[in-house]
Parts: C-alpha cells; sequence; structure tokens
C-alpha cells in the first residue's frame, strides 16, 4: 500500500468514527447551534453552516473526494462567509473530540483520525476556485461558455441497469433552454432524438459523442464547426486527463507530510524514556503503511544492538537481542561508510530490503518469518548521533515494495523519534541489557564452561572456528571482562547460565 493509499484510509477511518457516533454528536452540535440562533446577524448564520457541514458528513454516499470538493463549494457560499465557516469547523471538532473521549474504549490514534478529518475539511474550505480546476465538472462548464467554439450544451449520459440518462448538464451562460424534464431512454439514440426535439433550433445542429470513463459525452454544436471543432475536443480532454494525473500525483506526493505532522505530534507527549520509545514503536505503525516494528537501540562505541520494543511482533523475543552490527553486512557496510565523512551520520537513509536472508541471520528469518523489510535509523539531528533504529515490515513473510513517499517520512519520522527519545538518555542505551546474551551466544559460553575448545565448540554448533571466536569477543566485550574464564565465572554468579 502507498502512504498516500493508507492516509486516505486514516480519513476514511475519521470519518466511519464521526459517523458511528451520529446520534450522539449531533446532539452537541445542535446544542452550539442553539446557543447561536439568537445572536447577531454575523453569528446567527453559524447554525447554517454547521447544519450544512453535518449534512453532509452524515451522507453516506460522500467519500473522502466527493465530501472534500462538496465542503469547499459550502466555503464558498455568500451566505456564509469563509473565516466563520473556519470558526464553525473548529467548534465542530471540538464537540466531537467531547464525545469520543466518553467512550470507554479509545485511543490517541482515534482522536488524530478525527483531527485529520477535519484538518482536511479547513484546507479544502481555504482553498480557491483555481484549486478545483481539474474537476470534469469546471472543465466542462468552461468548455461550453468559452467564446472560441460553436457549443451549445454538453449532457454527461450514464447506464443503469438498462435506462440511459442524463446525469449533469453544461451549456452556455447566455442560454435559458435547459431540457424541461428528466430525459430517460432505453437506448442512447432514443435518448438524443428525444433531447434534440425538445431544443429550439436544433435542425441546424449536430451532436457528437465522446466515450469519457464510465460515462459518455453528449455534445451540441453548430453543423459548420462539426468538422474542426470534434478532433480539438478530443485532443483537449486528453490534455485535460494528463494533467488531471499530474496534479493527483502530485497531492500524493504531499500527504507524507500530514503522517509526519500526526507522528511527531504523538510522540511529543512522552514523558519519560519507556513511554518515548513505546509511542514511537506504536507510531511507525499507526501513521506508515507497516503492520510490524521491532526499536532497537545503538551503542556507537561496541557497534552492538539492543531490543528495546516490538509492536506486533513477540516483544520478549525482541527484548533478548543484543548483535553486532558486524553481523548484518548491509547495514554495516552503509554505516561504514558514512562515518568516513564524520557528520555524514545525518545523511543514514532508510534501507530497504526485499529479501531479508540477504543481510540477516537465519534465525532471525524463522523466528520473526521475515521477508521484505525496512530499517529506518532514529538520528538525533541536535547532538549529530545515531541511537537507534526502527525494523519495519507488513506482516510475516510479507513481501512488499515501497514508495517514494513512504521513503521520505521515514527519514523525517527517524528524525523526530530519535531526538524525542535522545531527550530522555541518560546513559548509553545498551547499558540497560549489557549483559542479555542471545541464545547463540549462551550456547557458545555454556560450552566454554563445560572445557570445549573453540575448535570442538564449533564442531558442536556446526559453525567455522572464526565464527565462535567472534561470538566469545562479543560476550566478553559485553560483560567487561578480559578473558573466557572470567566471562563463565560472571555468568554463573548472575544467573545467565
Amino acid at each position: 500500500m502507498r502512504l498516500d493509499q493508507y492516509m486516505d484510509t486514516f480519513f476514511q477511518y475519521g470519518l466511519r468514527l464521526l459517523r458511528e457516533n451520529q446520534k450522539q454528536i449531533e446532539y452537541h452540535w445542535k446544542q452550539v447551534s442553539g446557543y447561536f440562533e439568537s445572536g447577531e446577524t454575523k453569528l446567527a448564520k453559524i447554525p447554517i453552516s454547521l447544519q450544512m457541514l453535518s449534512d453532509l458528513i452524515f451522507d453516506s454516499q460522500y467519500d473522502k473526494e466527493a465530501l472534500l470538493i462538496k465542503i469547499n463549494e459550502v466555503g464558498k457560499r455568500e451566505s456564509v462567509s469563509q473565516p466563520m465557516n473556519q470558526f464553525v469547523i473548529t467548534l465542530m471538532e471540538i464537540a466531537v473530540h467531547r464525545v469520543v473521549k466518553r467512550k470507554s474504549k479509545y485511543d490517541y490514534s482515534d482522536l488524530q483520525a478525527i483531527q485529520y478529518v477535519f484538518m482536511k475539511m479547513r484546507d479544502h474550505m481555504l482553498k480557491d476556485k483555481h484549486d478545483f480546476l481539474f474537476t470534469i465538472d469546471d472543465f466542462l462548464d468552461q468548455l461550453v461558455n468559452s467564446e472560441q467554439f460553436p457549443i451549445d450544451w454538453i449532457a454527461v449520459v450514464e447506464k443503469n441497469e438498462q435506462v440511459f440518462y442524463i446525469s449533469k448538464w453544461f451549456q452556455s451562460n447566455k442560454q435559458s433552454n435547459r431540457p424541461s424534464h428528466d430525459f430517460k431512454a432505453s437506448t442512447f439514440f432514443n435518448l438524443t432524438e428525444e433531447l434534440l426535439k425538445s431544443m429550439p433550433y436544433s435542425n441546424n445542429k449536430n451532436t457528437i459523442t465522446i466515450p469519457y470513463k464510465y460515462s459518455t459525452l453528449l455534445i451540441c454544436i453548430d453543423r459548420k464547426g462539426a468538422g474542426y471543432t470534434i478532433p480539438f475536443i478530443n485532443y483537449i480532454l486528453q490534455i485535460f486527463e494528463n494533467s488531471s494525473r499530474r496534479l493527483k500525483v502530485h497531492c500524493q506526493e504531499q500527504q507524507w507530510k500530514d503522517s509526519v505532522i500526526m507522528f511527531y505530534e504523538s510522540i511529543i507527549q512522552a514523558k519519560t524514556f519507556d513511554e518515548s520509545v513505546k509511542l514511537v514503536t506504536q507510531g511507525f505503525v499507526n501513521y506508515l503503511p507497516f503492520e510490524r516494528c521491532g526499536v532497537f537501540s545503538y551503542s556507537s562505541d561496541d557497534r552492538v544492538g539492543s531490543g528495546l520494543l516490538g509492536h506486533q511482533f513477540d516483544n520478549k523475543a525482541i527484548q533478548e537481542i543484543i548483535e553486532d552490527v558486524r553481523n548484518l553486512p548491509l547495514i554495516d557496510k552503509g554505516m561504514k561508510l558514512l562515518q568516513l565523512f564524520g557528520e555524514g551520520m545525518k545523511y543514514l537513509q532508510p534501507l530497504f530490503i526485499t529479501d531479508a536472508k540477504e543481510s540477516f541471520p537465519i534465525e532471525y528469518i524463522n523466528k520473526f518469518q521475515l521477508k521484505s523489510i525496512v530499517v529506518a535509523p532514529l538520528y538525533q539531528p541536535s547532538n549529530n548521533r545515531l541511537i537507534g533504529a526502527a525494523i519495519l515490515d507488513q506482516g510475516p513473510y510479507s513481501q512488499f515494495s515501497i514508495s517514494q513517499d513512504a521513503y521520505t517520512a521515514l527519514l523525517k519520522f527517524g528524525q523526530s523519534a530519535g531526538e524525542v527519545i535522545g531527550k530522555f538518555e541518560k546513559k548509553p542505551l545498551i547499558d540497560k541489557r549489557s549483559f542479555c546474551l542471545t541464545v547463540r551466544e549462551v550456547e557458545v559460553l555454556a560450552l566454554m564452561a563445560e572445557g570445549e575448545s573453540t575448535s570442538s565448540a564449533a564442531d558442536k554448533l556446526h559453525l567455522s572456528e572464526y565464527t565462535v571466536r567472534d561470538y566469545m569477543t562479543a560476550i566478553m566485550r559485553k560483560m567487561g571482562v578480559k578473558n573466557r574464564t572470567e566471562a563463565v565465572a560472571y555468568a554463573i554468579r548472575k544467573g545467565i547460565m
């Protein structure tokens, strides 16, 4: 799922919350409306605007796109001033939050989904007319009113079951001969015939048809101009479609900013280190198209990552992980390259790995059922320091791709998360679990305690002798001891073995 699709889903979720609580919300809105009904003339407009917006929000036929277009139309009504509409939307949102907070079960993401709905409503209410030129209705309206084309009217014809009917009608502002009734017919030809019979001066007119998406445009033009008009209309319709698609792509690419804002607003509520890690871990899933997230700290001194928290992962298994980054070649290579440039760490980018087997030990692949994953650095810009990383995916053994807008959002998420977690940090995060060993490290240490040599331990574990030595080096570094004997003694004293 692309980020823009995910944000659309987030909007629909907020809209669904509103509609599920319609009765209680309307009750509070009526109280707000009643307060202003007997006021001065300017304030008396508030109930009018509130009712119009309420009717739109609770009309189930409107999805996101249709609702926001209608909201913009309300904002342009002469009967209600634009600043007043902004004030009304704020009053409405406050009342909705009051209703939702009284529910026995709700979380901050519910409130943010509602906040997102009202934020987009405000944005669209402030949009000027030219922001909506790339709608087919505005385009056809401009076409019939242009002095350059001999067009009398345009009808948008659709088919419902076995009946053809006119869904929309556009004609020049200079004309007043609109159809006197709704036209329906069993065939497109009959519909056209009936329509032309009802229109005066139709003898010198031609009608042309142009398929457009799921409908047909029926265009009435002068016969003299039909020859050059038809190909030109087809051409400009194609230009219109191309422009509309480019505008849509541009709008989609900007939605990452909304997710970044909501993520930051959620994590700055943290008051402790543990709370900041929890909110960051949840935020990567709540505001980006991922299902699972594990957050890890990073110690630059010994280049070791330590599991802090998992969301939709096995949390205990995540917290047991302490891994030398050098055992993760792709990640280690990227970090080494950046360290050559000193402050280049700030440019550490999210890493998308299509198949985790290429970069992660098989024990993690099997334990967490990994396929495609994203590694998002948690970087603290104020101290120019990498403090950890978030590991993200879309579920067990899920293979996926990542869009450019999601990639951009990940970069910003990592910086915001790094700042919030970093401000609670009193000492290196790895100190909290300095002596928490991985399962493999415990197995190696147990064999050392039984008197096995490095080579014999390697044979029993089906590893190379060099790998066993690396494990022992990592164990001694974590414990702060000088040799294997001290490591075994310390492990026994602390109950690790």
